[in-house]
């Protein structure tokens, strides 16, 4: 059994990856400060080590076969110079998730907005359709239990893409890590920050991104996005470029309906992006093997299902 010690597991993100692994029959310790009685008692229902608030180096072993450090973890952690001292592997949250999933095909959605409705509508479809998947999630998506799930049996991987850095052992941002087989590129909108100071910056982050693309790989992104064009203009002559725009609708009897050319599906629009992202999601799920016309099914279903 490989044993897996976790740096910094309050951090929501490496809990679930904590959770994910132990069912998958690691043996797991987890570290950190502020853990909640919720976190507590997680981690004790599924059998993962904790040993108390704070730092325990000692409890560092030469036979632990992965050490993961959270986002937040500082240089002088004890227990990232104790993982150091004793020659352990020590990978960031999405290197470790890289090598979890990288035999499965990789849906990676990134963008400044979208990515929680694009990978919700994706997940409900592909539900519905019984693709089994999973998935590496830093936000809350409805009708999935945690935020990350790892199983040998699933042949597909959703992954939210963001542009922050890994961690304090190299400052690459997270979605240059999963070497996507089919990538979305929702939008971007860049904002001064500590991690991005200038436009440039942040654009650098989205090349890398799409660099770092597969062989032969998909790139579906936003037309209606200035900047998103002209990135997806300069792609590698191996990628496929594949564009979408907002969802046409009409409406009958005073309801809104998608127009398709499987006939007209009801639908409730709950904000202007939502027709935006649900090209995103058909056209990824189409990727997957999922036919337009059981797409609309589902997406329906899914759009209904949150009127108020």
């Amino acid at each position: 059994m490989q044993k897996v010690h976790l740096v910094s597991g309050t951090e929501p993100l490496l809990l679930d990856i904590a959770l994910a692994i132990r069912e998958k029959g690691y043996e797991v310790s987890v570290s950190g400060n502020n853990f909640t009685p919720e976190m507590l008692n997680r981690l004790s229902e599924s059998g993962c080590s904790h040993y108390g608030e704070g730092w325990f180096p000692e409890k560092l072993t030469k036979d632990i076969n992965f050490v993961v450090l959270g986002t937040s973890v500082n240089k002088d952690n004890p227990e990232l110079i104790k993982a150091k001292e004793l020659g352990l592997l020590i990978q960031s949250i999405p290197e470790f998730i890289y090598q979890r999933v990288k035999e499965k095909t990789r849906v990676v959605v990134a963008g400044a907005r979208g990515k929680k409705t694009i990978l919700s509508m994706v997940s409900f479809v592909l539900k519905k359709q019984k693709l089994y998947f999973d998935y590496a999630l830093t936000s809350k998506v409805s009708g999935l239990p945690n935020q990350v799930k790892m199983s040998y049996e699933s042949r597909i991987a959703l992954i939210e893409g963001e542009e922050l850095p890994t961690s304090v052992l190299e400052q690459r941002v997270r979605m240059e890590f999963y070497r996507p087989h089919i990538a979305v590129l929702a939008n971007i909108s860049w904002a001064p920050s500590k991690e991005h100071d200038s436009f440039d910056s942040y654009l650098n982050c989205y090349k890398s991104f799409i660099t770092s693309i597969e062989r032969e790989g998909k790139l579906i992104y936003y037309s209606g996005d200035e900047t998103v064009l002209a990135l997806a203009a300069n792609v590698r002559e191996d990628i496929t470029a594949i564009p979408y725009e907002q969802h046409e609708i009409a409406e009958k009897d005073g309801k809104s309906v998608l127009v398709t050319r499987y006939g007209e599906f009801p639908v409730y629009i709950p904000d202007r992006y939502f027709l935006i992202n649900i090209n995103a999601a058909r056209l990824v799920c189409r990727q997957l093997g999922v036919k337009d016309a059981s797409f609309y099914q589902a997406i329906s279903e899914y759009s209904l299902s949150l009127q108020p």
